[in-house]
């Protein structure tokens, strides 16, 4: 029998001296997810209704400390608090840079200047409502804190999260059940609040500070605005805007010479978060907001969100998917459970606060004021919008934020901003987990109700009605402009381009083809242009037949008006009758 010597030959590892590596560790239940919970993936977020940061919640829970301990926060940062906090204030940081970015690059065209209105009662007052409800159910549940205190920890719940948010917005299933409007405004304020946080945090943080700075209340006030609103929000938007700008040109420029390949071009908006959140990180100021603004500025004329989903339109929600799940799981992993049963926290009060701050942050608020929201179409959508206002990655940002900033003395308020706040993101991340895929149907229900009625009635769509300022038949209200030429003006002052320019464009030297909205869309201007040179007298007839039958046979031809409402186009000296078919979801930019 051959014995091997292994003292002096390295053939087998010695098992039990090995170390085993918390990047292995975390990496093999990352893969782990992807590999075994993606197969299941659809039955459990279409059958068991399941979002995915939900599940990846739960495993961070079971393979945390308080479970497998596989992944501790507190095991890589060797149990230094200071530490541990950095690491996941800058884990939450990037995460919330490359997804508010991705927030502004899906915003149609000018987005931002078309739905001003919609995004300014949402920033402001809806926003400002929200921050003191929730201080007020900070100190009445939450022992020990002063009202300045309360409006700290307030602060940091007051946005809504772009990472939860996500689920509400894209994919296949919200794609078919949530109406565009509702998406995008969505999209918009998570993304624009998450940047506009700063503001309510720092005046709370500010005022606190004035005693051991020495400064008055007024001189407070002066450096809240100087710092906060000059330097943090101004600064950094500016900063956004020409980020933007610069790349657009030069992305559009590198991409009309062939010079971008692929993966590179879908890849871009990933490298401008990273760019925009290192420039602007160095120079101090909101990059969280510069990355909102510079996304949008990338793709304000639409060029790089046209081309993207023409490229490939999943590589987005692949990055997506990836960020969502690991963060999350390291969320689960980091919940500090001890915490939540101290002197100044019990329990059952933390539910009951989580119960209230769900139901009365946002609700009343946006029922009261949806009428003054015009990306808002009635009540089910207010309803929806004022429900789905999750709280989760930029609340802990926000929590960590103000755990540098806050003065030593304030003791309380240290020991149970963190532990408030992450029990918040993870009662949001439960509740609206579970609630969004049982909401989705009811509102896709009562949005498709309208143009079911008009496909059989033979009367325009709901959102010609609403947008053009026409009647059920399709004609134009009284005191109201013609719904076409209304159509084609509001478009054309929305984006700032020629009508419909963007069917012409061309795409690596030969004419792209015009996708069905912008067949549809092209097909009103004409008919407005029409009506406005005072070929016709009649007015834009809407027969809803789910496809357009407005197309050009020839070259050549010229159209005019029609008092029946369809077009007539002179072909030989002969005139065409050409109907105009409008879809049951509005072409973008109406």
């Amino acid at each position: 029998m051959v014995s091997i010597d292994t003292s002096s030959h390295n053939f087998l590892p010695d098992f039990y001296t090995l170390e085993i590596s918390y990047v292995s560790v975390a990496l093999a239940v990352l893969g782990f997810y992807l590999v075994t919970i993606g197969q299941l993936s659809y039955l459990l977020k279409a059958r068991l209704l399941m979002s995915s940061a939900l599940i990846a919640l739960c495993l961070g829970i079971a393979v945390g400390p308080i479970g497998l301990d596989w992944i501790s926060p507190w095991q890589w940062t060797d149990f230094d608090e200071e530490a541990r906090h950095n690491l996941s204030f800058q884990i939450f940081r990037i995460v919330i840079g490359i997804q508010v970015m991705f927030a502004g690059i899906d915003l149609p065209a000018a987005y931002v200047r078309r739905e001003w209105r919609s995004l300014a009662m949402l920033l402001l007052p809806i926003m400002t409502i929200g921050w003191f409800v929730s201080a007020g159910f900070i100190l009445l549940f939450v022992k020990g804190i002063t009202f300045l205190e309360a409006l700290a920890i307030s602060a940091c719940i007051t946005p809504t999260d772009p990472i939860l948010a996500n689920a509400i917005v894209k994919g296949r299933y919200a794609e078919k059940h949530v109406p565009k409007a509702v998406r995008d405004i969505i999209s918009a304020e998570s993304g624009a609040n998450d940047g506009l946080g700063y503001p309510f945090l720092y005046i709370a943080i500010t005022l606190m500070q004035s005693t051991t700075h020495g400064r008055s209340i007024n001189e407070s006030l002066q450096h809240w605005i100087v710092t906060t609103w000059l330097y943090q929000i101004f600064l950094s938007v500016a900063i956004g805007i020409v980020i933007g700008f610069l790349a657009a040109k030069t992305l559009k420029f590198a991409h009309a010479r062939q010079l971008v390949d692929h993966e590179s071009f879908l890849a871009y908006g990933v490298g401008l978060a990273f760019f925009t959140l290192g420039v602007v990180g160095v120079l101090g100021s909101d990059d969280v907001l510069a990355c909102f603004v510079a996304g949008n500025s990338l793709t304000w004329n639409d060029f790089y969100r046209v081309e993207k989903h023409e490229h490939d339109d999943t590589f987005q929600d692949v990055i997506d998917g990836l960020l969502d799940t690991a963060t999350f799981i390291y969320i689960g992993a980091l919940l500090p459970w001890s915490e939540f049963s101290t002197e100044h926290l019990v329990p059952w009060r933390l539910v009951l606060f989580a119960i209230c701050i769900l139901l009365f942050r946002r609700m009343p608020a946006m029922m009261t004021l949806h009428r003054f929201i015009p990306a808002l179409d009635g009540t089910k959508e207010a309803v929806f919008a004022g429900w789905f206002g999750p709280i989760g990655v930029s609340a802990l940002y926000y929590a960590i934020l103000a755990l540098d900033q806050l003065p030593e003395d304030r003791e309380v308020l240290r020991q149970v901003i963190f532990p408030v706040v992450i029990f918040m993101a993870m009662s949001s991340t439960i509740v609206h987990g579970i609630t969004i895929p049982l909401a989705k149907a009811p509102l896709a229900i009562a949005r498709t109700k309208s143009s079911f009625s008009a496909k059989n009635d033979g009367e325009a769509p709901s959102w010609w009605r609403r947008r053009a300022g026409t009647s059920a038949e399709g004609t134009p209200q009284a005191g109201t402009p013609a719904p076409a030429s209304q159509a084609v003006s509001r478009r054309a002052s929305s984006d700032g381009t020629t009508e419909y320019a963007e069917a012409d464009r061309q795409y690596k030297g030969t004419p792209r083809m015009a996708t069905a909205p912008e067949a549809v869309a092209a097909s009103i201007a004409d008919a407005a242009r029409s009506a406005a040179h005072g070929h016709g007298h009649g007015h834009l007839h809407g027969h809803v037949h789910g496809h357009n039958h407005a197309q050009d046979d020839s070259s050549g031809s010229t159209e005019t008006g029609s008092g029946s409402g369809e077009g007539a186009k002179q072909e030989g000296g002969k005139d065409r009758r050409v109907t105009y078919a409008l879809p049951d979801e509005p072409p973008q930019g109406f």
